[in-house]
């Protein structure tokens, strides 16, 4: 038996077609409000009966004019300048590309790029980076931006680490300023139940953030954080001073710290220790389980999450189970807020989806999943709201280095 095989690819061919049409109709008739989502069936069947011909024109101008539109401006610019010259609209993606594109791409990156600054110049060295780094995405020399961000990566994170390692140095040196505050004094029996009860519950207290200080300073150096690592071990050390496991724990983390990262050297508290010893016995304020429930049922469930753990800390009748309702709701709902915000986001309702997503952000601030999706949706809505804009931006000759 004979095989056709040029009847079998040019069949497999016609398949491929169809399915790839099939795609870009599903695609356009998701995005209501599109420019391409008037696109119809029956011109797609006569896009299909044209040929390949046809089909590549939808897949070059079309697909760039689309990324252009939904502010995928680096995308846009690489489909235009990978289109072959002897393609039928080759002309007109070139004109697009230096008439629309390249205009908007410099004016976004002008817009970044000046805010970087702003921002490095007032120390807002987060902010700083957020803006280099959405500088490097639509520049076509990234090396300089990324470098930048480096640069601002490394303040933020120098300022984290001499403001957390002051603080956890001066909290520490209030609790072991009060070891002996549970001595029994003189008129006392030296084994007085009483105090030698409140001396136990103390030490306790101590040893206990010992283990915690242990276990985080291995989570943040597992999470490539090794000087808040170091904040860690240090405040163990200084809690558990002979421990050899903490010794070797120290010199692994010294052994990770950037070498441009300093450590402040250790300074003693000129505090008076009444004072502080004061200030650390403030006790929290008393909630009831009524309170949690109110603050349930009236849907505040952040106010509901702070109430459940204070009633905890006071160790409230059932509170472990109050509390793990109160999580049970936060979860739920923060959940739910992700569902809406993916909604919107694919009915273009932006200024929707980010208010959801914030929301969500707020109950649930550790979910990396949360957090990604309105950085993503705000960064969006800035671009287009930029690339909207008529007016034309001045470039200055030092940001035109920058650029080209």
């Amino acid at each position: 038996m004979r095989i056709n095989v040029m009847g079998m690819f040019k069949a497999m061919l016609r398949i491929a077609h169809l399915m790839l049409l099939t795609m870009l109709l599903v695609g356009c008739q998701s995005l209501p409000g599109s420019k391409d989502s008037t696109v119809s069936m029956a011109a797609l069947q006569g896009l299909l009966e044209k040929g390949s011909d046809a089909l590549f024109t939808v897949n070059s101008l079309m697909m760039i004019q689309r990324d252009f539109d939904h502010g995928r401006i680096m995308q846009a610019r690489a489909r235009a300048l990978d289109m072959d010259k002897s393609h039928r609209d080759y002309v007109k993606s070139q004109r697009f590309l230096k008439e629309k594109i390249e205009p908007a791409r410099r004016q976004v990156f002008v817009h970044y790029l000046r805010a970087a600054k702003h921002r490095e110049q007032q120390q807002r060295w987060a902010a700083a980076m957020w803006a280099y780094d959405q500088a490097k995405a639509v520049t076509i020399k990234p090396k300089k931006m990324a470098k930048k961000q480096a640069e601002m990566a490394l303040k933020m994170r120098q300022l984290r680490f001499d403001k957390l390692l002051k603080q956890r140095r001066k909290e520490d040196a209030i609790l072991l300023a009060d070891v002996s505050a549970y001595e029994s004094p003189k008129g006392v029996n030296p084994n007085d139940e009483v105090y030698g009860r409140m001396r136990e519950h103390y030490n306790d207290l101590l040893d206990d953030r010992a283990d915690r200080a242990f276990r985080e300073s291995k989570r943040f150096l597992r999470k490539g954080l090794p000087e808040i690592a170091y904040v860690e071990i240090e405040s163990y050390m200084r809690l558990q001073p002979d421990m050899v496991q903490g010794k070797k724990r120290f010199a692994e983390i010294r052994k990770q710290m950037p070498t441009r990262l300093s450590i402040a050297p250790v300074q003693q508290s000129r505090t008076q220790k009444g004072v502080l010893s004061n200030q650390r016995m403030i006790a929290p304020k008393d909630v009831t389980d009524k309170q949690v429930l109110a603050a349930i049922k009236s849907g505040d469930l952040i106010k509901a999450q702070q109430f459940a753990q204070v009633y905890r800390r006071n160790n409230g009748k059932d509170a472990e189970k109050l509390q793990a309702q109160v999580q049970r709701k936060v979860d739920n709902r923060a959940a739910a807020l992700f569902e809406e915000g993916g909604s919107a986001f694919g009915k273009e309702k932006l200024d929707q989806a980010i208010a959801s997503w914030h929301d969500a952000v707020a109950l649930k601030p550790e979910k990396a999943e949360y957090q990604e999706a309105l950085r993503r949706a705000k960064q969006l809505k800035e671009r287009l709201s930029l690339l909207r804009e008529q007016k034309a931006d001045h470039i200055s000759e030092d940001m035109m280095r920058d650029l080209e």
